[in-house]
């Protein structure tokens, strides 16, 4: 009985994936770094913000 053939997408990504490991490990950190700087500028320019507390005495 001869052996059914299957393609080898899964093996080629796996493959894909080991040989650029640290590539993509690098990529994914510095995306990471990137949200997490622009999420730190986006507090910091809250935080700079003056509440006005005036609003209350109009209740």
């Amino acid at each position: 009985m001869a052996k059914k053939r299957t393609r080898r997408i899964k093996k080629s990504k796996h493959d894909k994936i080991v040989k650029d490991y640290n590539s993509t490990k690098e990529k994914h950190l510095e995306r990471l770094a990137d949200k997490i700087l622009e999420k730190d500028e986006k507090n910091k320019r809250l935080k700079e913000k003056q509440i006005n507390t005036d609003f209350l005495e109009l209740f």
